[in-house]
């Protein structure tokens, strides 16, 4: 499940899992989506990727970790009907890639991905940044939590062809967002949005993401 949503060279993502048991009925806890990793080119120069999961936590990781080693898709996520989708953000442009790993550019000015994806979707068209529509669809989506991660790529100038403007998009001035720094066990520091939990709001952890 969850919430994935781009725009600006910004990728936002919330942070809850939510497993569901044979037995019946279902628990929550808290995962990360957003993950950095440095591929090789060709010439041999590296370049840093950003991948965000979202769908089931296993086939997400077995696609984070085979993303540009030049192997073949592992059979398991082609032929095990993994449930999954990924977007990965590169210094050509925004791609989005399923169980097939061949992977599509996306060329809207702002996408989103996951069960909150509608809600964030409206919320960019009336102007919300990733950030924000990600915190919109928590709220909305039971699937979908905080604390809400973001990232952008580091010291890189996004080459992306002319994106399409959603309808009715008229420039606003976005309300400062209260985030605070925190360490990712992955190295380097990424920002959280800390959103105020409402009176009786089960804001626990969010194995489907």
């Amino acid at each position: 499940m969850t919430t994935i949503a781009y725009r600006n060279g910004t990728i936002a993502a919330d942070s809850r899992t939510t497993l569901e048991t044979e037995g019946g009925g279902a628990r929550m806890f808290l995962c990360e989506k957003l993950f950095r990793k440095t591929v090789t080119l060709k010439d041999g120069k590296t370049q840093e990727v950003i991948i965000a999961t979202a769908g089931e936590s296993t086939p997400g990781m077995v696609f984070l970790d085979w993303f540009w080693s030049g192997q073949e898709p592992p059979e398991r996520l082609i032929d095990g009907e993994a449930d999954f989708t990924c977007l990965v953000l590169q210094e050509d442009g925004l791609f989005e890639y399923d169980a097939w790993c061949r992977g599509i550019q996306i060329l809207d000015e702002f996408y989103a991905i996951g069960s909150g994806a509608k809600a964030a979707l409206a919320a960019m068209y009336m102007g919300a940044s990733a950030a924000k529509a990600v915190e919109i669809a928590c709220r909305i989506d039971f699937y979908s939590g905080p604390p809400i991660t973001t990232m952008r790529l580091r010291n890189a100038k996004l080459q992306v062809p002319k994106m399409r403007r959603g309808p009715s998009q008229r420039k606003q001035s976005p309300k400062r967002e209260a985030a605070v720094g925190v360490h990712s066990p992955l190295g380097g520091r990424e920002d959280i949005l800390l959103l105020n939990n409402e009176p009786g709001r089960n804001d626990g952890a969010g194995q489907k993401r």
